[in-house]
């Protein structure tokens, strides 16, 4: 399961009754087929783990 960033909507379907829906701007832990569906679409782009916001250096 990669971190993927959407830069766009997007809607993933696993299932004939099921639909994942993704916001744009959102950096979110995704199934690797809904990142791979979602960059042949062009609505995003994996990256890598964002870092914790309350992490100290």
């Amino acid at each position: 399961m990669p971190w993927f960033h959407f830069i766009a909507d997007f809607d993933f379907r696993p299932a004939r009754r099921l639909v994942l829906a993704y916001r744009a701007g959102t950096t979110l832990l995704v199934p690797t087929a809904a990142a791979e569906a979602a960059e042949t679409a062009g609505a995003g782009r994996r990256v890598s783990k964002p870092k914790d916001r309350d992490e100290r250096p």
